[in-house]
């Protein structure tokens, strides 16, 4: 792939043999995420080993453990630690308490992401490589629906996942496809137009065809994110008003959208009177438990991997039917983690988010720091209805994504910066 260099920028090391098997382990764990959970864990754990083979891995680990980013995924994993502790204090057991442990292993993922991709060319190429897998899925998806296949009981043409999955991953993709379009410099002039036209198309196949409507919320914000970071003054409100009519003028154009969020409004006003299992009227009942059971523990929590069976205890003895229905989680992921780990786990969180944010805005004009910011503040939206910082599909997304979009420049930031804008 051609390169467009500024000739005032020193030329980035040559990475090691460990370093590539990780940064292209990472894709594929970014592309299993969202097609194949056995994909990915292998690709996860060849990730892990790739780096731990690293000549200078030591050094990279302690470098990425001092960032805030880094600080944050101490943070959070010490409040997850403690969480198995209070759950081994009640008495769960222990198995049990580490499968909860285990359900964060992608923090793990972050961290090496962190450490792995601290050349700007290695993080445009990782959101080259995920559009591309997001373009395909979307042909491949549009074919099956053109067809009229469905895979078990999901709605034809939905392949990846599920429809809050493919419907994320035809968001993320769009909006990695326009962040490049837009903020990259290319040596191939045919990749803007290109890029450009491939973001138009994921949009349009999110907007029109998808049920999935944690996709077009991601969308709605990562977009904003990006506005937020990339203008100011009178041209930042013009450009909000614009999208917000823009927005508008889509919603009305699309039946899907309007079926889907009308729907999802009035199960959550009328999610007592339901007469069966609907999406958003049982997350009102789960919320609504959840809240209930935080309230006799706020403090320390029912410990990881107690959520489950502390809610099926409170909602067996309060509820019959579909309102009686056990989940895994709370549907909300500051809900989940308050319940699990008490009210310091809320507070790691939190402040994971924060610090990852300040990571970010340290190099706020790089497109790899615009996807990244964007990606995250769409999970913090998306997670007020899922528990998307935690799931397998979405958790792991995020996490590889986060962790190499978010990761500091080994060279100095003035030549990074310039590097950070021109194609892989």
């Amino acid at each position: 792939m051609n390169e467009a260099l500024n000739p005032a920028a020193p030329a980035a090391a040559q990475p090691s043999g460990a370093l590539v098997a990780a940064r292209v382990a990472a894709l594929v764990t970014a592309i299993g995420a969202v097609s194949s959970p056995p994909l990915a864990n292998a690709a996860a754990a060849l990730m892990l080993v790739a780096f731990a083979l690293a000549p200078d891995a030591r050094a990279r680990l302690l470098r990425v453990l001092a960032e805030p980013l880094g600080r944050g995924v101490l943070l959070l994993g010490a409040a997850v630690s403690f969480g198995v502790v209070v759950a081994i204090a009640r008495g769960l057991p222990m198995q049990v308490a580490l499968g909860g442990l285990v359900g964060w292993r992608h923090l793990l993922v972050l961290v090496v992401a962190l450490a792995v991709f601290d050349d700007p060319r290695s993080r445009l190429r990782l959101m080259l490589g995920l559009v591309a897998f997001a373009l395909l899925a979307a042909l491949l998806s549009a074919g099956a629906s053109t067809l009229g296949y469905a895979r078990g009981e999901l709605p034809p043409g939905v392949l990846w996942r599920n429809t809050v999955t493919q419907a994320l991953l035809f968001a993320v993709g769009g909006f990695f496809a326009l962040v490049l379009a837009t903020q990259v410099t290319w040596s191939l002039r045919w990749m803007r137009p290109v890029l450009g036209a491939v973001a138009l198309l994921l949009f349009g196949l999110l907007l029109f065809t998808q049920t999935g409507r944690s996709g077009a919320l991601a969308l709605a914000v990562m977009l904003i994110a990006a506005l937020m970071l990339l203008l100011r003054g009178r041209r930042l409100l013009v450009a909000l008003i614009g999208t917000a009519m823009l927005g508008t003028a889509v919603f009305a154009a699309s039946p899907v959208l309007q079926q889907r969020f009308a729907l999802g409004v009035q199960e959550l006003r009328h999610a007592s009177d339901l007469p069966k299992y609907s999406s958003m009227g049982a997350r009102v009942i789960i919320w609504r438990s959840t809240a209930e059971l935080i309230e006799a523990r706020p403090l320390l929590g029912y410990g990881s991997g107690g959520f489950a069976p502390a809610y099926k205890a409170h909602v067996e003895a309060r509820y019959t039917g579909w309102k009686a229905h056990l989940v895994s989680d709370a549907h909300n992921q500051y809900l989940s983690v308050w319940a699990e780990f008490g009210l310091a786990g809320l507070l790691a969180l939190l402040a994971f988010v924060a610090l990852a944010f300040r990571q970010g805005l340290q190099g706020r004009g790089e497109p790899t720091r615009i996807a990244g910011l964007g990606l995250l503040a769409a999970w913090c939206a998306t997670s007020l209805f899922s528990s998307h910082f935690q799931t397998f599909n979405e958790g792991h997304l995020l996490m590889v994504m986060l962790g190499a979009l978010l990761s500091r420049d080994a060279q100095c930031p003035s030549a990074a910066t310039t590097a950070a804008t021109t194609a892989p």
